[in-house]
C-alpha cells in the first residue's frame, strides 16, 4: 500500500463514509460497543480491501494504519466507551482500610522482551512476578495515599484476589469455548454475575450490597450447575446452594467448604436480596470473598479436557512493524481538514 499521506487521506475518507452503516449493523447485531471496532475492522478487510498476501499485510504498516483510521472514528463518536480493551479486564474488588475499592485485572499478560523487537505474551491464571496488582486499583488517588505498612497489606490483598480471579477467568473461557450452549452461555453469566457483584458492593449503598448479595450467589449457583451439567445430569430448579453443592459433589471429585459457604446467601435469602432483605457492608463482603475460592475450586473442575494446557504459559513474538511507526503523528495528519 502507498505511503502518501494525501492516498492516506483519501483512504480515510472512503472509509469514514462507509462506518456509519456498519456501525448501524453492528448495533442491529447486538455487537458490544467495546468490540465494534474490531468487528467493524473485519468488514473493511473483507469487503473494501484487496489482499493477496495476508501473512504479509497483517505485519505492515498499512494494517496499523487502517486500525488507526476506524478507532479514531469509533473514538470521535462514542469516547472512552469505544475501548476495546474493556473485555481484557475482569473487574474485582480490593480492601483499603476495610474499604471494598474497584480492580480491575488484566486477563492476559504483555510486557516487552529483553530481545529487540520481540514481546512476551501469556495466559496466566495467577499474578506474574513483574506485575503490581495496586497499579489496577480504579482510585489511583487512595493507592498514592498510603503509607508503606497500608501499601504491603493492600498489595497482598490485591495480590491475592487477583490470583483467584485470574484462575476463575482462565477456566471459565475454557468453558465458555464449549459446543454445548446450555453450559456456555452459564459460563458467561457467571463472568457476568461475578463483576456485576464486586461493582455493587463498592457502591457501598443498601441497594447496592443487596443486589452484591443476589450476584454472587448467582455466580456460585450458575458455577454449581455447570459443574453439574458437566458430569451428566440436569440440575434442578433451586437457588438453594447446599443442595446443589451436593449434588456437585456427589458427581465430581470435589469437596467445598461448608463454612465459607454459608457466608453466601442462599435460596430464599438469596431472593430477598432483590425485594428489601438485609446485608450489611461487612456480610456483603465476606460472601464475595468467600465465593472467590469456592468458585475457583468449581470452575477448574468444570473445565473441559484438552491436550493443550497453556495455564500460565508464555510466548515470545515478534512485535509487528506497524507498532513501531508514530500513530499519533499519523492521526494527527489525517485529521488535517477534518470539521
Amino acid at each position: 500500500m502507498t505511503d502518501d499521506m494525501s492516498d492516506w487521506q483519501e483512504i480515510a475518507a472512503i472509509i469514514r463514509d462507509a462506518l456509519p452503516e456498519i456501525d448501524k449493523a453492528l448495533s442491529q447485531a447486538n455487537v458490544a460497543l467495546s468490540d465494534r471496532k474490531l468487528k467493524a475492522y473485519e468488514i473493511v478487510c473483507d469487503t473494501m480491501l484487496e489482499v493477496s498476501d495476508y501473512e504479509a499485510f497483517f505485519v505492515s504498516p498499512a494494517h496499523g494504519r487502517i486500525h488507526i483510521i476506524i478507532g479514531d472514528w469509533f473514538e470521535a463518536r462514542y469516547g472512552a466507551a469505544a475501548e476495546n480493551n474493556q473485555n481484557d479486564l475482569f473487574t474485582t474488588l480490593v480492601l483499603i482500610y476495610d474499604s471494598p475499592f474497584e480492580m480491575h485485572v488484566p486477563k492476559n499478560f504483555k510486557t516487552r522482551a529483553e530481545e529487540p523487537n520481540m514481546v512476551w505474551i501469556g495466559f496466566p491464571a495467577s499474578v506474574q512476578d513483574e506485575e503490581d496488582p495496586l497499579l489496577w486499583v480504579k482510585n489511583r488517588s487512595v493507592v498514592q495515599g498510603l503509607t508503606p505498612e497500608a501499601r504491603s497489606v493492600a498489595s497482598e490483598e490485591a495480590k491475592r484476589t487477583a490470583n483467584l480471579i485470574r484462575s476463575i477467568s482462565f477456566d471459565l473461557r475454557a468453558i465458555r469455548s464449549e459446543s454445548n450452549t446450555s453450559i456456555s452461555d452459564l459460563a458467561g453469566a457467571v463472568f457476568t454475575d461475578l463483576q456485576a457483584s464486586a461493582r455493587h458492593l463498592c457502591i457501598q449503598d443498601l441497594s447496592g450490597l443487596r443486589a452484591s448479595g443476589w450476584d454472587v450467589s448467582q455466580a456460585v449457583e450458575k458455577a454449581l450447575k455447570i459443574l453439574i451439567r458437566r458430569n451428566g445430569e440436569s440440575p434442578p430448579f433451586t437457588h438453594d446452594l447446599e443442595k446443589l453443592s451436593g449434588i456437585a459433589e456427589r458427581t465430581s471429585q470435589i469437596a467445598i467448604d461448608r463454612n465459607e459457604l454459608a457466608k453466601i446467601p442462599s435460596n430464599h435469602e438469596a431472593t430477598g436480596m432483590r425485594y428489601g432483605g438485609e446485608i450489611t457492608l461487612a456480610q456483603a463482603i465476606s460472601a464475595y470473598q468467600a465465593s472467590l475460592p469456592i468458585l475457583r475450586d468449581i470452575v477448574f473442575a468444570a473445565k473441559p479436557d484438552s491436550k493443550y494446557n497453556v495455564r500460565e504459559a508464555r510466548f515470545m513474538i515478534q512485535i509487528p512493524p506497524w507498532f513501531n511507526f508514530d500513530t499519533d503523528a499519523f492521526s494527527a495528519e489525517l485529521k488535517k481538514g477534518l470539521p
